[in-house]
């Protein structure tokens, strides 16, 4: 384990699922939304699906992790671009300062995109995205 991701996993603000990128390439769990991709190539790039353990599928808003909004009370999913590999995912908490180191954290650790889903409606059903996407039932 290296520095920087033991720090990122004792500086995180909630559940946290360090990932190796090994582990994600046989299956990819997220993907562009094909429906949009052919008329509104720029609006397919910014949107894609997650897929979780139970089947269940996740609408995310994808940004450059440098450039994330300052969302409170959202699941975040902090992704290696070029793989599609989970590094970090849990939830964006109170955001302010907290939110921003977490995501200055998870880009030391190979972050280069975050996924922003927001359809999650209180604080148990965050719960239950994060441990679904993650596999943890």
């Amino acid at each position: 384990m290296t520095a920087a991701i033991l720090l990122f996993y004792l500086c995180s603000m909630t559940q946290i699922a360090i990932r190796s990128h090994a582990l994600n390439a046989p299956k990819r769990l997220c993907a562009p939304l094909a429906a949009l991709g052919q008329e509104a190539p720029d609006t397919a790039s910014r949107f894609r699906r997650w897929r979780g353990a139970s089947g269940g599928a996740y609408l995310v808003s994808v940004y450059p992790i440098t450039e994330c909004p300052d969302y409170v009370e959202a699941v975040l999913i902090a992704v290696e671009g070029s793989t599609g590999a989970c590094v970090w995912i849990g939830e964006a908490g109170p955001g302010g300062e907290d939110l921003a180191e977490t995501l200055r954290v998870a880009a030391e650790a190979g972050a280069t995109e975050v996924h922003v889903h927001l359809l999650a409606g209180d604080a148990a059903d965050r719960a239950a995205a994060i441990r679904d996407i993650d596999g943890r039932h």
